[in-house]
């Protein structure tokens, strides 16, 4: 399978050249620790090697995510218009507010609804897909017989129309049972598992590779800083 590069300078050579096309892969850790900020350098990386991408932006609204991905000089908004950065959103819309032209908007209770709109962006092209970030808690709205399938589904999808998934999932600060096994289903199914903390001792963001298939890859936590150009790992002297 090929490898896509995250176009974080440095971290491509940790993990063998990228992050294998078909894998599906999870952010994971406590607010503000650099998830999204690498999703959408990801994105911004294959939008530069002309790849079409996909981005389920919850329930954001999509200006703030232009706005965002805009801080660090990546301007999506020429290739929303050549149909290369696509936008979807998995939460209903809420009226009176104005629905989004540039949006596909879906509701991620129904399964067959989501698989369609997966089928679609596979039509369109698109290589590299990010959703998020949503919280764990979310996870206790949905059943486990409806996560599964799910879960499942998404595998299924990514791996044989070659896209790479991410899910951008922000830790809770407590959990019960249901969030619990819902959580622990997606980690066990996910092929890569990146694993993102605040390290409050030295005072800077950190990443660790919890798992990553057919990969040799370090262990320890590697650091980095969110920069105006976005992530850059931090050379330990």
């Amino acid at each position: 399978m090929a490898k896509l590069k995250t176009g974080i300078k440095g971290f491509d050579e940790l993990i063998g050249g990228g992050i294998e096309s078909g894998s599906r892969n999870i952010l994971y850790g406590p607010p503000g620790t650099g998830k999204t900020v690498f999703a959408m350098q990801f994105l911004w990386q294959g939008l530069l090697e002309g790849e079409t991408v996909a981005y389920d932006v919850m329930d954001k609204p999509f200006p703030r995510l232009i706005a965002y991905f805009k801080s660090f000089g990546w301007n999506i908004e020429p290739y929303i218009e050549k149909g290369k950065f696509i936008a979807i959103q998995a939460f209903p819309h809420f009226e009176p507010y104005p629905k989004d032209p540039r949006v596909i908007y879906f509701n991620l209770q129904d399964f067959e609804e989501m698989k369609r709109i997966d089928r679609m962006l596979s039509e369109k092209g698109v290589t590299r897909f990010a959703a998020g970030d949503f919280s764990e808690q979310l996870f206790a709205l949905y059943d486990l017989r409806y996560m599964e399938p799910v879960e499942d589904w998404t595998i299924n999808w990514c791996h044989y129309d070659n896209i790479v998934n991410i899910d951008i999932m922000t830790a809770a600060a407590q959990r019960d049972m249901t969030v619990q096994r819902a959580v622990d289903l997606d980690l066990n199914k996910a092929h890569n598992i990146f694993l993102f903390r605040f390290n409050e001792e030295k005072f800077r963001r950190e990443l660790r590779i919890v798992k990553m298939e057919g990969c040799e890859h370090p262990l320890e936590w590697i650091p980095f800083r969110i920069t105006s150009r976005g992530i850059e790992l931090i050379k330990e002297k």
